[in-house]
Order: C-alpha cells, then structure tokens, then sequence
C-alpha cells in the first residue's frame, strides 16, 4: 500500500480528489471504464485526465464532465463512441458510487459495475474502474484497509508479460496470452493472492512499478523497509524486466 502511492494513477486520483473531492472521485471511476484501447500510455492518459479535470471542470455532473473529456481526449479516439456510451449509463448511478467509495465497500462498487454495464466481473475495465474508485478513497482520507481479496487483478499487456516471466502461465505470446490465457493468469494471481494474503488488485500495483522506470525509482525511497526493498529487486531479477 506504500509502493501504491508512488503509482501515477494514484497520484492523478490525489490531484483530482484535491480539486473536486466526491465529484472527482466518481469522475475517475468513470473514466477507468474508458481506460482501454487507447492511443497513449496508461501514465499520459490518467495524466491528460488530471490536467483536464483540475483546470477545465466546471460542473457537478461526472457524467458529464467525463463525456468533455473523452470527446476531446486523442488517446481516446479509438472506439470513442463505445466509450462514451459506457460513460453514460452510469447517469442516476453517481450518487450511488459516490456513496460506496465513501463507504469503502469496494466489493459493492464491483457488483454495480458489472451489472449496470452487464458485463463479466472480471473484465480488465471493470475491476480497474473498481482499484481507481479505491484510490479516490485513500485520496479522500477515507480508506485506509485493503480491498477484498475476492476482487481480481485486471490482465492487462503488463500484467501478462510479469505472469509470462515468472512462468506462472505458459503462452507464445503476451498478445496471446491477453487473448487466450486471461481467466488462467486471473486464478494464478488469486492463487498467490491467497497464499501470501494480499488481494490481487493490489499486486497489480507492484506488477505496473516493476516495469516502469520511474515508478521503481520512486518505490526504491519510499518508506518500506530494507526487506521488502530487497524482495522487490529480487522479483525484479527473477522477472528479466528490460528497462
């Protein structure tokens, strides 16, 4: 939980919290259902989001000021139209996700994601959209345990490409492993979720910093301890990361 605030979702998500407390909370959860098929990177887009939020936001709707964001957003430009219509059927939910965030019922927050998208619990989309609304929580001072360890990690190309390199999951390909191994490397995580007692979603933090050069530098000073330092260069090694 340390290491996750060195992630630069979790910054973006303190910098929009900041400025519009509840409604920039559920206005980042609505634009993680957004996260996907983008033109840039996830760090560019969440920084885009940030910026965009804090200086042109004028109004109290999520919604709305989600759907400003993406007609204009270039990372976005890829089925945009899909996108702003997912947007879009949380209008009348807002209240209620602003609610279950300030309540950290996170597991809730997942259930209504799926179901008012009607869409599988364990899509990359919805479980991101579910650890952002999370961090808006920790941003908020509102939050402070570790989300439920039900909650799956999303399989995203990073994510494949630490389970490939551990050999946790035997695929061609991170491409193909996205394709076809998804619900495989999803039970792997839960697997060693399980055993080592830390929800998955918050592995996927450790998975994102292990591969991004600054997000490592920034988690190599944070305030963990010399133990934890060395098992994370350790993973690092094991995973033949190449930065």
């Amino acid at each position: 939980m340390v290491i996750e605030e060195v992630d630069p979702q979790f910054e973006c998500a303190k910098t929009v919290c900041g400025s519009g407390g509840d409604v920039g909370a559920v206005s980042t959860f609505l634009t993680a259902l957004a996260a996907y098929r983008l033109r840039c990177t996830g760090e560019t887009y969440w920084r885009r989001f940030a910026d965009f939020f804090v200086a042109k936001s004028r109004s109290r709707d999520p919604v709305d000021i989600v759907v400003s964001f993406l007609v204009t957003d270039p990372c976005s430009s890829l089925l945009r139209e899909v996108k702003i219509s997912r947007v879009r059927k949380f209008t009348g939910y807002t209240g209620e996700v602003a609610t279950l965030i300030a309540q950290c019922n996170f597991k809730q927050l997942w259930s209504l994601a799926s179901r008012v998208l009607d869409s599988d619990p364990t899509s990359k989309t919805i479980v991101f959209a579910v650890k952002m609304g999370y961090y808006c929580g920790r941003a908020l001072g509102l939050c402070s345990d570790p989300l439920p360890q039900e909650i799956p990690i999303p399989v995203d190309l990073r994510v494949a490409r630490a389970t490939l390199s551990l050999g946790m999951v035997q695929s061609s390909s991170v491409n193909d492993a996205v394709a076809r191994c998804r619900d495989s490397i999803v039970r792997a995580w839960s697997i060693v979720g399980g055993y080592i007692q830390i929800p998955p979603l918050h592995l996927d933090s450790l998975l994102w910093a292990l591969q991004n050069p600054e997000t490592f530098s920034k988690m190599e000073t944070s305030p963990i301890s010399r133990q934890a330092l060395e098992a994370i260069r350790r993973l690092y090694r094991e995973m033949g990361t190449q930065l």
